[in-house]
């Protein structure tokens, strides 16, 4: 007979089953509360990060006030203050050279000497002539002596009496003549001792006049510009000789020497070349627009390779009236004093000149600056906000720009995420700044 199972086995199965349910139900409640919380967590979270990836990171500086120097910069080759090749006035052999490569020289000191024979012997030949045309003038101006006065009445009365003969003899012939006693020849020849006589005592008594009257001022002009011609020939023979001395024009360095004594030399030939490097020079070539600033007297600042650690002072001396065309800059000449002769012509010079001082200018860094539509512009902060301010640049140095108008003294300025931003853009100040 078959076992009956017992009567309480089937309905403690059916209440274990709800049991079951009832607490996989709440498992599923618990974990959808849990769910929920951590969705409401994360979306916060999310806003809070997607806000804050909205806001552009930047750095900013604060407008300052400072002393700003405003010069400029070029550079050059230093050059001698003067330099000139020196030639002869004259030609001749060289007899002597006294001067070698490096010497210093004064003014009008000798450098080389031609030989000066040829030029003596034609001074001593024009100052006899010039004492001879003094002798005459000064007979002309002392007149005519007594002696010589005698001899010229006597040479008056002597061809008196031959004319005189001449004319008696002259008739006789004529007479002769006509009466056919003698030929037409013979009468010629008396016809000319007649004409001869006559002219010679015309010619003595004109000399006598003379004497008498003494020299006319003609004759003594004719002599006083004879004496001036042969002074000035005088002086231009003594010129001569002394430029067959070649002396230094200027103090300065004998930097090059072209021939030794001995040579053949003419007014082509160079014989050294001569610099002057107490004070040197260079060129400064300066910018249309830094032309107003420009002044003669403004100080320089040189500093050069072969002395890193030492700075040279300058001084604008020259200021060029017009502009070169071809790269619209105008010239200036700074000298540069150089006693101790650091310095070398030919030296490679990096030149600073102040044009402009402001002891109290608005300055912000170059990189703050934007520009669009032909306007400079600068990112302020205000509050959380970037706010575009259009400026007024000034001068600019050491990559820090003055500002003339559009900022104030303290102005919070972007100089870094300015380009991400435009106005009203919501920004963080990071650090850095």
């Amino acid at each position: 007979m078959k076992e009956q199972e017992p009567l309480n086995t089937l309905p403690l199965k059916k209440g274990g089953r709800k049991w079951k349910w009832f607490l996989l139900g709440a498992i599923v409640i618990l974990a959808g509360l849990a769910l929920y919380r951590g969705w409401g967590f994360t979306q916060k979270r999310t806003g809070t990060q997607r806000a804050a990836r909205m806001e552009i990171p930047v750095q900013v500086t604060p407008v300052v006030s400072k002393p700003l120097t405003y010069s400029i910069k070029v550079t050059g080759n230093i050059m001698p203050l003067m330099q000139v090749d020196l030639f002869p006035k004259v030609s001749g052999y060289l007899e002597r050279m006294d001067v070698h490569i490096g010497d210093v020289l004064k003014q009008g000191q000798v450098i080389a000497q031609i030989d000066q024979t040829d030029f003596l012997q034609k001074v001593r030949e024009i100052e006899a002539k010039v004492a001879q045309a003094k002798a005459q003038l000064a007979e002309l101006e002392t007149g005519t002596r007594t002696e010589e006065l005698r001899q010229a009445e006597e040479a008056v009365r002597q061809a008196q009496s031959r004319f005189e003969n001449t004319k008696l003899q002259r008739e006789r012939i004529e007479a002769l003549y006509k009466r056919e006693v003698i030929s037409k020849k013979e009468r010629d020849i008396a016809d000319m001792e007649y004409t001869v006589t006559e002219a010679q005592l015309a010619s003595s008594q004109q000399h006598l006049k003379q004497l008498r009257d003494g020299a006319r001022q003609e004759v003594k002009d004719a002599s006083q510009a004879k004496l001036k011609e042969m002074e000035a020939i005088l002086e231009q023979e003594k010129t001569r000789l002394q430029n067959a001395k070649l002396v230094a024009p200027f103090r300065g360095e004998i930097s090059r020497k072209y021939v030794d004594a001995g040579a053949l030399v003419s007014p082509s030939t160079p014989l050294v070349s001569l610099v002057h490097t107490e004070t040197l020079k260079v060129i400064a070539n300066v910018l249309e627009k830094d032309i107003p600033l420009l002044k003669t007297g403004m100080k320089a600042r040189i500093q050069v390779e072969s002395y890193p650690e030492r700075a040279f002072e300058g001084k604008v001396e020259k200021i060029n009236a017009i502009l070169d065309l071809s790269t619209r800059t105008l010239q200036a000449e700074i000298y540069i004093p150089n006693p101790d002769r650091a310095l070398k012509p030919g030296m490679f010079a990096n030149v600073e000149v102040v044009l402009q001082e402001k002891p109290g200018a608005l300055v912000i860094p170059r990189e703050a600056v934007l520009e669009a539509d032909g306007k400079a512009f600068v990112f302020v902060v205000e509050g959380k906000q970037a706010t575009r301010k259009i400026v007024t640049l000034g001068y600019e140095k050491d990559r820090m720009v003055e500002v003339l108008k559009g900022l104030s003294e303290g102005n919070p300025v972007i100089i870094r995420g300015q380009l991400l931003i435009k106005e009203g853009s919501a920004i963080r100040v990071i650090e850095g700044s």
